[in-house]
């Protein structure tokens, strides 16, 4: 057996190496284009989604991608994040105010709530609210007992039982006390604080700032330094970094020391409820932990932790000893719930809200029918219960992804407690970073790869990448991964518009070739119309007016010139007739030999097509005439041509043989076209029409000669036609239109006569019209016809048609 001529890596049988790493070379303009995409790709994704500052157009392109993830969790189903039922929201919502009271209402209605709750089993309970000022409910009883006591001082005199009365009153309505005892009764409550920012302290002196902070030290987090050596740096760093993403606070406002003692504080803590949004106003993250101090020496501040972390902590029975905050010269390093739990946030303390649903995913339950015990039994037994408010005008209401401004900010504390408990937080870190670099990459380089080399109809396919880009961020997001779309997206949509718009421009060279070969044969026009909707080619039946033009004598003057001489000749010739075919916005069908056919009124229907075919025609004429003169000069024969011109319903398209085709008009009308051209031979004219141009352009400046009726061979039905003479403002503008008129009113006399039978009378009248225009063709003729039919009449039945006999 014989070998192969060359390696299998060259082998023409299929496509192997070597022809794709041609095919590559040929399209590497293409993968280049890919490159610098995936290239600007994967900067844009390291400032706007990993650098610590990105600019106003990274904002943007992360509020796309904030867009697009709001977009995952409104079509998560239901069912794939379950509420934790162990979690239940006391709410003070409208009906609460209606049954106890306007707000804010009495501190007794939650010190009975803690008790009811106490009894009916609750866990923990969490409050999203600050009692930072004393229960105003008792203060008007208060200002009568200071002015009893001040009638004492005085001497006065004061009935003993009245006032035993008012102290046992002010005694059971000090809401503030009997709160206390409750949350003293109860054990593992979580009271909320929040911290204010500088631009907030307006109004508030720094005693009071100062008093504050004190009362919420006793509530710090251990924090643990992992590089011991290095412990005091990585806190001034990490609080440096706290202050770039904007959450570091200057103040705090504390709950009052008669509800937080801090003399038991493993079982009463406080919580910081601040949640700062993304720049779109949308909560997406929570802030667990965060440093704060009043002490200029920030090595003195402490970290503090959020109400979700204390309340956690109650929840799994820890010791505050438990609770600490690793950190590194990165930041945040971890929060440590002792050996159960440990979170892993950013650099920051802040974590991915991973929302289990819309407004009211968790069981709500209104204040009033839980003091009025309107629950059943049971239903806070073991639970995690947080109190705060929704009802207008009092409620935190916060935008989430979910859309509107709605969300009670205490559900929203509900989803972190929830995110906590079972660890599912949405992960967004250097794992998910890496699958988003490759995904750059893939839709980057390997697709631009296989666009070079594919043939551009496959294009769509890139496009078409999108779907699975969703399908596998949605189903990552399912497994609670946030994974980014924005500019993977980005990647693949500029990848394949810029390559299948380089490649569109490429191609485009060839378009043109094809334009600049069809110009030889169609208008610019009609190619840029075929171009835009090639449908136009197809075959239809339309109204369209047809030309053909020849040249008299061809033979002769083919055996006059030699072979270069005559292709140089009929070359020029050619071009001339088609130029002005195509500067009347004709369509050329062919040409045949020396003959040429056009038409008008398609690819392309328009009106007035007869008349700017009978323009062309004359235009030829004239044409031709200045090539005489031209052709004289160079001794060359002299030519004349004749032109046919027919308006009637063709088929016209795109036909021929699965081998050949071309665009082309058939039918009797063009046919008869044909006849009408070969006429002019017989009548000594140069423009013959049909009856039905004649009438499509009588009306258009243009001055007709109705020559005679006759009866074409192949045809029974006679037809009228006519001598296109010129155009009117021509004749006028050489000083003739007077001449022409008479022309034609003499001709139209004489033929008048001739149809009448009166051949001698017919035959004076032509005769004075050759004394006059000697050179008229169409005269001449009807002449000798008046000679035949005096010498032998027609029969008796003659309808005045000609019969023609050649074609």
């Amino acid at each position: 057996m014989a070998a192969p001529s060359g390696g299998w890596w060259q082998r023409r049988g299929g496509f192997g190496l070597y022809e794709l790493l041609q095919s590559w070379w040929r399209h590497r303009v293409s993968f280049i284009i890919s490159l610098v995409t995936t290239l600007a790709a994967l900067t844009i994704y390291y400032f706007a989604f990993l650098g610590e500052r990105p600019t106003p157009i990274f904002v943007f392109l992360q509020r796309l991608e904030f867009d697009s993830l709001d977009t995952r969790f409104r079509y998560r189903p239901a069912n794939a994040t379950p509420a934790d039922p162990c979690i239940v929201i006391v709410d003070i919502d409208q009906q609460s105010q209606e049954v106890l009271g306007k707000w804010p209402f009495s501190r007794t209605h939650f010190a009975k709530m803690l008790d009811i709750l106490r009894e009916d089993g609750a866990k923990v309970v969490a409050f999203e609210i600050t009692f930072d000022k004393p229960d105003q409910t008792v203060e008007l009883m208060r200002k009568i007992w200071r002015e009893l006591e001040a009638r004492k001082k005085n001497g006065e005199p004061i009935d003993p039982k009245y006032e035993t009365w008012l102290q046992q009153l002010v005694a059971e309505n000090n809401a503030d006390a009997q709160f206390g005892k409750a949350i003293d009764r109860f054990g593992p409550v979580v009271l909320g604080s929040f911290f204010l920012k500088k631009e907030e302290l307006t109004g508030i002196d720094d005693a009071t700032l100062d008093q504050y902070a004190d009362l919420i030290d006793w509530y710090s987090i251990t924090r643990t330094a992992m590089n011991p050596t290095t412990g005091k740096q990585d806190f001034l760093e990490m609080v440096r970094k706290y202050d770039q993403e904007g959450t570091l606070f200057a103040a705090t406002v504390a709950n009052i020391p008669a509800l937080a003692n801090p003399d038991n504080p493993e079982k009463t803590s406080i919580g910081f409820f601040n949640i700062v949004p993304d720049q779109d106003g949308v909560l997406r993250r929570t802030l667990l932990v965060l440093p704060f101090g009043r002490s200029k020496d920030i090595n003195d501040w402490q970290i503090f932790g959020s109400l979700e972390i204390q309340a956690v902590r109650l929840y799994l029975g820890l010791p505050t000893t438990q609770l600490s905050v690793n950190f590194n010269q990165i930041g945040v390093a971890s929060v440590n719930f002792g050996d159960k739990q440990k979170i892993e946030p950013d650099y920051t303390g802040h974590m991915q809200i991973n929302y289990r649903g819309p407004r009211g995913s968790y069981t709500y339950k209104s204040i009033a029918d839980v003091v009025t015990r309107k629950f059943e039994p049971g239903t806070f037994k073991g639970k995690i219960v947080l109190v705060g408010a929704s009802a207008t005008g009092i409620g935190d209401q916060r935008s989430t992804p979910y859309g509107g401004i709605d969300y009670p900010g205490v559900e929203v504390h509900a989803n972190v407690i929830d995110n906590i408990l079972h660890q599912q937080f949405l992960v967004r870190g250097a794992q998910q970073a890496l699958w988003d670099f490759l995904a750059i990459l893939f839709l980057g380089i390997p697709l631009g790869i296989w666009m070079a080399l594919v043939q551009p109809r496959w294009m769509w396919f890139g496009a078409a990448l999108l779907i699975p880009l969703v399908a596998v961020d949605y189903g990552a997001f399912l497994r609670g991964w946030w994974l980014n779309f924005t500019i993977p997206a980005m990647t693949l949509t500029g990848n394949v518009l810029l390559v299948s718009l380089y490649r569109a421009l490429v191609e485009e060279k060839e378009k043109r070739k094809v334009r600049a070969e069809f110009g030889n044969y169609l208008s610019p026009e009609v190619v840029r119309r075929l171009l835009v909707d090639p449908r136009l080619v197809d075959p239809k039946k339309t109204d369209i007016t047809v030309m053909f033009s020849d040249i008299r004598g061809f033979t002769t003057i083919s055996e006059k010139l030699d072979a270069q001489e005559l292709a140089l000749f009929l070359n020029q010739y050619l071009s001339d007739m088609t130029r002005i075919v195509f500067h009347h916005h004709g369509t050329l069908d062919k040409y045949i030999g020396d003959a040429v056919m056009a038409f008008w009124g398609a690819p392309f229907e328009e009106p007035g097509h007869a008349t700017k075919a009978c323009n062309a025609a004359l235009e030829m004429i004239q044409r031709v005439r200045e090539l005489q003169k031209q052709w004289e000069a160079e001794g060359k024969p002299k030519l004349e041509i004749g032109i046919g011109l027919n308006t009637g319903v063709v088929s016209v398209g795109r036909m021929g043989s699965s081998l050949r085709r071309g665009y082309t008009a058939i039918g009797d009308a063009v046919n008869l076209s044909s006849r009408l051209e070969g006429l002019n031979k017989d009548y000594g004219t140069h423009i013959i029409v049909n009856e039905t141009t004649y009438q499509a352009a009588r009306n258009d400046g243009i001055v007709f000669r109705e020559l005679d009726l006759m009866r074409v061979k192949g045809k029974l039905q006679p037809v009228t036609i006519y001598q296109l003479m010129g155009r009117q403002m021509d004749f006028a503008a050489d000083g003739s239109a007077e001449t022409v008129r008479s022309q034609v009113e003499m001709f139209a006399r004489a033929r008048e006569l001739y149809r009448n039978r009166q051949w001698k009378a017919a035959q004076l009248v032509f005769q004075e019209f050759l004394d006059k225009w000697p050179k008229d063709g169409p005269a001449r003729v009807y002449m000798e016809r008046c000679q035949e039919y005096i010498a032998a009449a027609p029969p008796a039945n003659w309808d005045g048609v000609f019969v023609m006999t050649h074609k």
